[in-house]
């Protein structure tokens, strides 16, 4: 049994097509025509020796790697700034930050309902789809956030948070801001504010957002407030819900931090 399960383990990690087909996945012929011990036999009993041998179907995940050649130094020097502000929390300050973009029309997902064909409607106001931005950004250390919210986040939108990250930590001697590498990031006003308010920019490696933690605080906020909700009627009103729910975090959380993944939860358990 165990030189089955590695066959046909081995098998489906090929292609099909370097196997005679022209599909892109495997189907059950496929791999009794491939496995000689599987040929001839039913999709029926083809489906049983594979569920017997432990396998089924399942969704395949989406994966990419970072083309940045300068990956592993650019995480050096985030690692390096985390350490800084660990080392010395009341000099250092190190920010995790991002931007959202939403829209007026809620972003569909399941909810609990009667079992059966009929689906609970919700309701989309025609027109335009408006939409609106917010870049945030995190406290690494004390799970403290600032935001912005606006129509749009451009250069001048972002030269205004940059002031405003300042003025949240006045006397932080080195004050690090992580984030990717959109351009407007790297505009030659927004790297002049930086300079000017003494707030040191460290880029992420390129195509890599799972290194920057505050990714999950938008998964939150899509789960709480905008997924199926029931406001494109009423944007001012999705906008301000917006505002409260991000306002939760305005002194510090460190129920934040364990659900970015930058506290453990034994750490957790021991600060509460």
């Amino acid at each position: 049994m165990a030189e089955a399960q590695e066959a046909v383990d081995f098998l489906l990690h090929q292609s099909p097509r370097g196997h005679g087909s022209h599909c892109t996945r495997w189907r059950l012929q496929d791999v009794g025509r491939a496995l000689g011990w599987l040929d001839g036999k039913s999709d029926a009993g083809i489906y049983k020796v594979l569920k017997r041998l432990g396998f089924s179907r399942k969704r395949a995940l989406q994966f990419s790697r970072s083309p940045d050649p300068d990956y592993r130094l650019k995480w050096r020097q985030v690692l390096s700034a985390y350490q800084d502000a660990v080392n010395h929390p009341a000099q250092v300050v190190l920010l995790f930050a991002d931007e959202l973009t939403y829209f007026r029309r809620a972003e569909l997902r399941s909810m609990w309902q009667k079992r059966g064909r009929k689906q609970r409607r919700l309701s989309q106001q025609p027109g335009a789809n408006t939409k609106a931005r917010v870049v945030a950004a995190v406290n690494a250390i004390t799970g403290q956030l600032l935001y912005l919210q606006r129509r749009k986040i451009g250069r001048f939108e972002l030269c205004r948070f940059l002031a405003q990250i300042r003025a949240a930590y006045p006397l932080a001697e080195r004050l690090y801001l992580v984030q990717d590498n959109w351009p407007t990031h790297k505009h030659p006003l927004v790297l002049a504010s930086a300079c000017d308010l003494q707030l040191r920019l460290l880029f992420l490696p390129t195509y890599a957002s799972w290194l920057n933690p505050i990714e999950k605080l938008w998964r939150w906020l899509r789960q709480d407030i905008l997924h199926n909700h029931n406001l494109s009627d009423d944007f001012k009103r999705l906008r301000l819900l917006v505002e409260q729910w991000l306002d939760q975090f305005a002194q510090g959380s460190l129920h934040l931090l364990n659900y970015l993944g930058l506290l453990s939860k034994e750490e957790l358990q021991n600060a509460c």
